[in-house]
């Protein structure tokens, strides 16, 4: 049996001369389980890119079943905003690892309180403005289809992501500041929107934080004002939020020819509640 103690003696081999050692000791970092992430870095002296790159299958195979295991943990959550950052969370640790499942978390806390320090008395456009101008967080115009582009760490981090990852992003940050902000789940392009007196203002996140009124959509898009007002005044919940970023991530995988991601999303699809 493959233990902890037995890590370092592994871990100098994993990138061994001889293949069938290779080979023996990756099958055995396979059985270790899924704490092997967690666990090997406490030997990052050892731990050289070229190991890493030997283990990373290993290890995405274990994120995969830790992702798995984890999922329905959001599903019973009664806030809608504490619900899709749960999911978003799992998805984050997914392409980065579980090493810190706050990290995502703790970047939306920083944005928020960046804007408190920056506008006290900002309201829902002034945030729009301070995330997607002054942060520089951008739709992703630039190889669409990267995966990564659905998690909304990464667009924090790299300033790209989707459409429906950046409006998230605002959506988030703005319930920490007291904004009741609300997604727009319009085909093609999900929007945020917001109530301002008697009229709903809809934001495009992926544009700059673009925002225009219900009757100027109604104009620009080519279905009829009745189906228009009723996505506009309809607010998604998680579950319809979620299965949207998921479709994209399927959709992404697809793209790329990633079987399993596009198997282990597919499957996560399946195990929403209608």
């Amino acid at each position: 049996m493959t233990t902890k103690k037995n890590l370092p003696y592994l871990l100098q081999l994993v990138d061994d001369d001889t293949l069938e050692v290779r080979n023996e000791i990756l099958k055995e970092l396979s059985k270790y389980g899924v704490t092997l992430e967690n666990d090997i870095a406490e030997y990052s002296d050892i731990l050289t890119e070229q190991k890493l790159n030997l283990i990373q299958p290993v290890i995405e195979s274990n994120r995969r079943i830790l992702l798995k295991k984890k999922w329905k943990t959001w599903f019973k959550i009664s806030d809608e905003n504490a619900k899709i950052e749960k999911a978003l969370t799992l998805i984050s640790c997914f392409h980065y690892g579980f090493l810190d499942v706050y990290e995502f978390p703790n970047m939306i806390d920083e944005l928020s309180e960046e804007f408190l320090l920056k506008r006290r008395f900002g309201d829902e456009l002034d945030l729009a403005n301070f995330l997607f101008q002054e942060k520089g967080i951008k739709g992703a115009k630039e190889n669409y289809y990267n995966p990564f582009h659905s998690n909304p760490l990464y667009a924090i981090k790299q300033k790209r992501g989707l459409p429906i990852t950046l409006s998230l992003i605002y959506i988030l940050v703005g319930g920490r500041l007291g904004f009741e902000i609300k997604g727009c789940n319009l085909p093609g392009h999900f929007l945020a929107k917001f109530q301002s007196d008697n009229d709903i203002i809809l934001v495009d996140c992926f544009n700059g934080g673009k925002f225009f009124y219900e009757y100027d959509l109604e104009i620009s898009i080519p279905q009829s004002k009745r189906e228009i007002s009723e996505i506009i005044h309809e607010d998604p919940s998680a579950f319809t939020i979620m299965r949207r970023v998921l479709n994209n991530l399927i959709g992404a995988y697809s793209f790329i020819n990633d079987s399993e991601n596009h198997k282990l999303f597919s499957d996560l699809l399946k195990e929403l509640p209608e």
